[in-house]
């Protein structure tokens, strides 16, 4: 995952972050999986104590979204794998024996809604042509992403979050790739049956020229 920079006004209790990425996992030709140009945190001063961060709403908008198909699986669900291990991990270390530092607090965050809207599908399928088709998703809203009462390292919130958001993301392209393989087959529908009913015309049109003959 990388950023291009992060802008906090204590002030206003507000931050935002510019260019989002997080990178596809091994075994995918392409580099990103999501992108964001623009992401919009509104912090809640009123609840944040020492130990926890709540924040009111994150927003994405209109980041793109790059799902890939290929026969074993697809990107966002290694990706969804990959946060899963993390956390695991993570959590393992903060078992006794673990080798996370005791006195290392990690605040709690609490983030009560977490907005996606406006975010365009670029949709390949391995499995049946290179070919891009570009779609849009449903806005997606998800409430309460909480990493717990006992804090999380920065990885584990990351981890956590990104377990949260990808299912909902890949639920939303899912739905929008769906709809369009529905379009595209009674399109091809048709223009089988218009091309069969040509047929049909071609043919009584000969037979009525024969017969005049």
């Amino acid at each position: 995952m990388s950023v291009g920079e992060v802008n906090i006004s204590l002030l206003q209790t507000t931050a935002t972050i510019t260019n989002l990425e997080i990178a596809n996992p091994p075994g995918f030709d392409d580099p990103i999986a999501f992108k964001a140009g623009l992401i919009e945190i509104t912090l809640n001063s009123k609840e944040s104590k020492l130990d926890s961060v709540v924040i009111d709403r994150i927003l994405l908008n209109s980041p793109m979204v790059f799902y890939i198909k290929t026969k074993q699986t697809d990107n966002l669900s290694r990706l969804q794998d990959q946060a899963t291990r993390s956390t695991k991990d993570s959590q393992s270390s903060d078992k006794p024996g673990g080798s996370k530092d005791k006195g290392r607090e990690q605040p709690r965050i609490l983030i009560k809604k977490f907005d996606i809207e406006r975010a365009n599908l670029s949709y390949r399928d391995t499995r049946i042509v290179s070919t891009t088709v570009n779609l849009k998703l449903d806005d997606i809203h998800i409430v309460d992403i909480d990493t717990g009462k006992n804090g999380a390292g920065t990885q584990e919130a990351v981890s956590k979050i990104v377990n949260a958001i990808v299912p909902a993301v890949k639920q939303a392209a899912i739905k929008s790739v769906t709809a369009y393989l529905d379009v595209a087959t009674d399109t091809l529908r048709n223009v089988s049956e218009s091309a069969q009913q040509l047929g049909k015309e071609a043919v009584t049109n000969i037979k009525k020229f024969f017969q005049k003959q």
